[in-house]
C-alpha cells in the first residue's frame, strides 16, 4: 500500500516519549495545528523515567494529568552504602509540600502518563495523530519543512508541511543527524542493568530497603541500586564496568540471582531486564532553522539526580509558548533562538552534578559511625540570558504557586501564559500604555494580594512580579514606575 497524502501543520513533533507529548500538550493550549508523530503504535509499556520533582509535577498540573498523582509514591530516605553495608550518606528526599505547590520528589510509572497525554492528543480537533509511523526524510521548504512519514505497518507514505518541527526522538536522534549537530561529551557514559519488577508479595522490611526509601551500595564490583518505584513495583539497577558482556547480564538467571536478597524468584513478575547505555551528551545546536530539538535529543544525563525527564518537561514549557508567539506573528522568529540560550545552561548544571555523581560510584568511602541524615535541598539553576530583564536578580528564577484566597493554585487561575501578581495600589498607578500593552499581550492580571500570594511576593522584596508562561520570573517591581519600566 503506498497512496500518499498530505498535511499541513503549525508544528509537527516527532517521538511520543514525555517530552513530545507535553510539548504537544502544550502546544494545544497554544491552539496551535500540531502533527505527533512515533513509531509506537501504543505508549511503551515499561517505564524509562521514574522521578517527578515538584516543578515537574507543577508543569503536570499545567498539562492536566494531575490526577495521577494518588498514584505516584512520595520519596522518602536515599542511603549509600559501601561493599560491608556500612551508611556512608543518608539523605531525606521528603523536603513535604514546597512552594511549587505539590511535594517535592516523587516517583511514578511513566506509562499512565503517556497514556493520559496520547489520548489527549487524539481528542484535539487540530491534532494529526501518527502513532506507529516513522520519519524517512526531512526536506528544508525555506518556509517550512517537508516532513515524509510511513506507516510502519502498512508502508503506507505521507506527506508533513509544517512551520515547525521539533525533534523529541531521543538519545539516537535523527532529527539531531539531520540538523547536522555536534555534542559536547560530559564524559559520563556508563552502561546499566536495569530490573524492573511486580511483587506478588508485600514486603515490609526488605533487607537495606524500608517502606518508600531506596539505597546505592558502592564500593563493589558491580554498583547497585534499589528502589521503590511506582507501587507496587521495585527497581534495581547494576552499574556494568567495561569489560561485563552486556549478554551475560541480561539473561533472567541473572535477574533471579541479583534478585535473590529480597525476593524469591516465584514472588514477582519481570517487567525489564536489559542493559541501558547512559551518556552525558548535550548537542549543539538546538534550532537550525525551523528545527529544533528537545529532551533526549538536545541533552543526556546519567540517572542519579532523577533529572533528565525533568529536564526535558521543562524544555516542553519554554518552547511551546514561543512557538505558539511566532506562529501566530505576535513575535519574531528570532524569539525561538532564546530557547537554547535560556534552557543549555540550566540543563548543563543537572547534567554536570549527575555526571559527577556517577563517576564517583564507586570510590564511596564509609564511615565507622552512621552518618546524620541530612535534608535534600532543591538545585534551583536561573535561566540563561533570554527573555527577562537583566537588570533584576529575581529573572529567570522559578517563581513559587502559592494559593489564591479561594483555595486554588495560583497556575489553575492565570493558565499557559503571562501573568502579573502584585500590590493592587502598585497595578493601578501604572500608566494607560501598560495597562494597554498588558492587555495586548494577553496577560492575566491577578486581582487579589491577600494570604499565601502577597506573601511570596512581599517576601521577595517586591510589589510586584512578572510570571512567565514556562513559570519562571520575568523580572520584578517595587513601584508602579518600575512595574511600567
Amino acid at each position: 500500500m503506498n497512496s500518499t497524502f498530505d498535511d499541513d501543520v503549525d508544528v509537527a513533533v516527532i517521538g511520543c516519549g514525555t517530552t513530545g507529548l507535553a510539548l504537544g500538550r502544550l502546544l494545544e493550549l497554544e491552539g496551535l495545528r500540531v502533527a505527533i508523530i512515533d513509531r509506537g503504535r501504543m505508549p511503551m509499556a515499561r517505564p524509562r523515567a521514574t522521578h517527578v520533582d515538584d516543578e515537574t509535577m507543577r508543569a503536570f498540573q499545567t498539562l492536566g494529568v494531575q490526577h495521577l498523582e494518588k498514584d505516584f509514591l512520595v520519596m522518602g530516605i536515599y542511603r549509600h552504602y559501601d561493599d560491608k553495608w556500612r551508611i556512608v550518606m543518608q539523605m531525606d528526599m521528603n523536603r513535604g509540600l514546597t512552594g511549587q505547590g505539590w511535594q517535592s520528589d516523587y516517583m511514578f510509572h511513566q506509562p499512565d502518563f503517556e497514556a493520559v497525554l496520547r489520548g489527549y492528543a487524539y481528542n484535539y480537533a487540530k491534532a494529526s495523530t501518527y502513532f506507529g509511523w516513522e520519519v524517512t526524510t526531512l526536506e528544508d521548504a525555506g518556509d517550512s519543512v517537508l516532513v515524509n512519514v510511513r506507516e510502519i505497518a502498512t508502508a503506507q507514505d505521507g506527506r508533513i508541511r509544517a512551520s515547525f518541527v521539533v525533534g523529541c526522538d531521543g538519545a539516537n536522534s535523527s532529527v539531531r543527524e539531520f540538523m547536522g549537530c555536534t555534542q559536547i561529551d560530559h564524559k559520563a557514559t556508563h552502561r546499566s542493568l536495569i530490573i524492573d519488577i511486580v511483587p506478588f508479595v508485600a514486603k515490609d522490611n526488605l533487607p537495606g530497603l524500608t517502606g518508600r526509601d531506596a539505597f546505592i551500595q558502592g564500593a563493589i564490583r558491580n554498583p547497585l541500586t534499589l528502589t521503590p518505584i511506582a507501587g507496587p513495583r521495585f527497581r534495581l539497577e547494576l552499574m556494568l564496568r567495561p569489560d561485563d558482556d552486556s549478554v551475560a547480564f541480561e539473561r533472567t538467571e541473572n535477574a533471579y540471582e541479583v534478585l535473590s536478597p529480597w525476593f524469591s524468584p516465584d514472588e514477582y513478575r519481570l517487567l525489564r531486564c536489559d542493559v541501558y547505555e547512559w551518556r552525558s551528551l548535550t548537542a549543539s545546536p538546538w534550532r537550525a532553522g525551523r528545527v529544533l530539538l528537545a529532551g533526549d535529543s538536545a541533552h543526556t544525563m546519567p540517572p542519579h539526580l532523577g533529572q533528565g525527564m525533568c529536564s526535558g518537561i521543562r524544555d516542553a514549557t519554554n518552547l511551546a509558548w514561543k512557538l505558539g508567539r511566532v506562529v501566530r506573528g505576535d513575535s519574531p522568529i528570532d524569539l525561538l533562538d532564546t530557547y537554547e540560550t535560556e534552557r543549555q545552561p540550566h540543563v548543563d548544571t543537572y547534567t554536570t552534578l549527575a555526571a559527577q555523581m556517577a563517576n564517583k560510584i564507586e570510590t564511596l568511602v564509609a564511615t565507622e559511625e552512621d552518618p546524620p541524615v541530612f535534608r535534600a535541598e532543591a538545585l534551583r539553576p536561573r535561566l540563561g540570558p533570554g527573555v527577562r530583564d537583566d537588570t533584576n536578580e529575581l529573572a529567570g528564577t522559578l517563581s513559587a504557586q502559592p494559593r489564591t484566597a479561594s483555595g486554588q493554585l495560583l497556575d489553575d487561575v492565570v493558565g499557559y501564559r503571562f501573568a502579573v501578581v502584585g500590590d493592587p495600589a502598585v497595578l493601578s498607578g501604572t500608566t494607560d500604555r501598560t495597562k494597554a500593552l498588558l492587555e495586548s499581550l494577553g496577560v492575566h492580571v491577578l486581582e487579589e494580594f491577600s494570604g499565601e500570594v502577597r506573601d511570596w511576593v512581599t517576601g521577595l522584596g517586591a510589589a510586584a512580579v512578572i510570571i512567565r508562561p514556562d513559570r519562571y520570573l520575568f523580572g520584578a517591581a517595587g513601584n508602579s514606575a518600575e512595574l511600567n519600566a
